[in-house]
């Protein structure tokens, strides 16, 4: 029997009490106030000198939310899993 390939989970849902969030690893976060939101390509960020490695993943609704300003195919990879995963997130383009 061969050994099983790790799995790559693109959204992690949270639960918190009755809240529940997802993050991506496609994306991260930075200490930045603002432009906070960086891709899974970016190794660190250039103004506050935090690396990748040492921030968490990113939560799926602000990298919708901030779409238009981060990688563009990553955010539609991101939009077609949260299709089948977290619908209720991914709002209707009209």
């Amino acid at each position: 029997m061969s050994p099983s390939k790790p799995r790559l989970v693109l959204i992690e849902q949270h639960n918190i009490g009755r809240d529940i969030f997802y993050t991506t690893p496609l994306f991260w976060d930075c200490e930045c106030e603002e432009g906070y939101i960086h891709s899974c390509l970016e190794e660190d960020c250039l103004a506050c000198k935090v690396t990748q490695e040492e921030s968490p993943d990113a939560r799926v609704d602000e990298v919708l939310s901030c779409s238009t300003d981060l990688n563009g195919k990553l955010v539609a990879a991101l939009e077609m899993i949260c299709d089948r995963v977290c619908p209720e997130l991914v709002s209707i383009p009209f």
